[in-house]
């Protein structure tokens, strides 16, 4: 059941979102996401798109930001978000 709500929230996400949702989850606590070299080891479009979608994201409560770093705000979607991506 709870796969199929993740996945749902997921699908209705914007593509760069989706990009950046998955980027965070792979790193659990991301640093430096609209650096030159996150932006390379996970092939996103360019800082300001990136910056685009974190205020979405943050928006929506998907991510929280913390002192240093934006990281999955519900740990069960970053644990899905490992699993599925």
């Amino acid at each position: 059941m709870q796969d199929f709500t993740y996945q749902e929230i997921f699908s209705r996400l914007p593509e760069k979102q989706k990009e950046v949702l998955i980027a965070i989850g792979k790193e659990q606590k991301a640093t430096g996401v609209t650096s030159g070299k996150f932006i390379k080891k996970y092939k996103l479009s360019t800082p300001s798109s990136v910056q685009a979608a974190l205020k979405g994201l943050l928006e929506k409560n998907l991510v929280s930001q913390e002192q240093n770093h934006y990281e999955i705000a519900d740990k069960l979607l970053g644990a899905w978000l490992q699993k599925n991506y």
